[in-house]
């Protein structure tokens, strides 16, 4: 998408929007499709990114398997159409009831988050159920520690001595498929070397135990470059991982979301009016931290951009703010930018992730409209 095409969505539809190019998604599976053409391979799209109906649809109908995380999420993708087979089963807090009706659907994995959990799980079985363990490696993904999953003091996963007594437990229980181990590290990692420490550990366990595994289950947490120059490099993942990937001869998945939607999308949100004051300037924008949390709870830097003539525009530095009753509702400090003219339009970048999927109803201001643009023409999402 261009900054016309974003333009006539915001005059289409009014802000603040959430534009999403869906050819950009197509681009993304083709891509990863291509890279690992020479393995088994499945991408379990992770519905927590974003859960938009239209995006969901789109993987459905490229035959991707999920990965959930509540039951709010299992109902949004049997709804538009996913088969229990294709739906994996994460979350560290699994309700009886919720386990019941996954055992029920009979979906592809239920991944057990706790020792506990299995025990739990065990009490409501009605028919045989595939299962796979979620191990924590204890390695340092090196990212926002509140996106870190695979240190031993997160909440997440259990330590190789745990999963050994939890296999052995499951191996005596002919009601469990024991298909494989799933281990997730973290969100928006930028470095191979968390991943291949990860996967290393993963070797020795399963070799330890003499363990032949149906799938090796990889998690996701791929990052992008947010505008500070930072990605995963997949050439350098291909040359550490890929090597290793092969011994394990495993069907091989993936549970990507943000690396599949997040520069995807765009929030476009009207300038009200420059404020100035005796130490500060203010951009002030229509749309606040309900929309769009990233900032406030991560710290995280979106790159904003002028949908406006911004030649002959003397540059300001100035905090990019919303509306929101709270000193948080901040997008970025001291930002360089053409000064705008109010009902002038900017957008806020590689939001298709953790945008409108965390957003709220806080102060009562409606949550934005989602349009999509589909190579062709822009549309209200459904």
């Amino acid at each position: 998408m261009d900054s016309h095409t974003l333009v006539e969505a915001a005059e289409s539809f009014g802000t603040p929007i959430y534009v999403y190019d869906l050819p950009f998604i197509h681009q993304r599976l083709s891509l990863l499709k291509e890279m690992f053409k020479d393995f088994d391979f499945r991408l379990a799209y992770a519905v927590k990114a974003n859960f938009n109906k239209d995006i969901l649809s789109i993987l459905e109908k490229e035959n991707t398997m999920v990965d959930v995380v509540s039951f709010g999420e299992y109902k949004q993708v049997r709804l538009v159409g996913f088969t229990p087979d294709r739906i994996i089963v994460n979350g560290n807090c699994k309700r009886k009831e919720e386990l019941e009706q996954y055992v029920k659907d009979g979906v592809f994995s239920i991944n057990l988050d706790s020792y506990e959990e299995l025990l739990r799980l065990e009490k409501v079985l009605s028919k045989p159920i595939r299962v796979s363990i979620r191990v924590n490696p204890d390695v340092d993904a090196k990212t926002h520690h509140h996106i870190a999953t695979g240190l031993k003091e997160n909440k997440f996963g259990v330590d190789f001595d745990t999963a050994a007594k939890m296999i052995e437990r499951i191996n005596t229980n002919k009601m469990f498929d024991f298909i494989g181990l799933h281990c997730h590290i973290g969100s928006q990692i930028t470095e191979v070397e968390p991943y291949l420490e990860a996967v290393v550990s993963i070797k020795y366990f399963a070799k330890s135990m003499n363990l032949k595994l149906k799938v090796l289950n990889l998690g996701g947490g791929w990052g992008i470059d947010y505008g500070n120059g930072k990605v995963l490099d997949l050439g350098d993942y291909k040359q550490k991982i890929f090597p290793i990937l092969k011994e394990f001869d495993s069907t091989i998945i993936l549970e990507l979301g943000r690396w599949i939607v997040a520069p995807s999308a765009y929030l476009v949100a009207r300038v009200e009016y420059v404020k100035r004051t005796s130490s500060k300037i203010f951009i002030m924008l229509d749309t606040g931290m309900t929309h769009l949390i990233r900032p406030a709870l991560y710290g995280a830097k979106h790159k904003i951009i002028p949908l406006y003539e911004t030649k002959n525009r003397k540059k300001i530095k100035a905090d990019i703010v919303g509306p929101i009753c709270e000193s948080a509702d901040t997008f970025r400090k001291s930002y360089t930018m053409a000064e705008p003219q109010e009902g002038e339009y900017v957008a806020i970048c590689d939001v298709g992730a953790y945008g409108y999927a965390m957003a709220s109803d806080y102060n009562l201001i409606p949550k934005p409209k989602e349009i999509i643009w589909n190579g062709k023409e822009l549309l209200r999402s459904s």
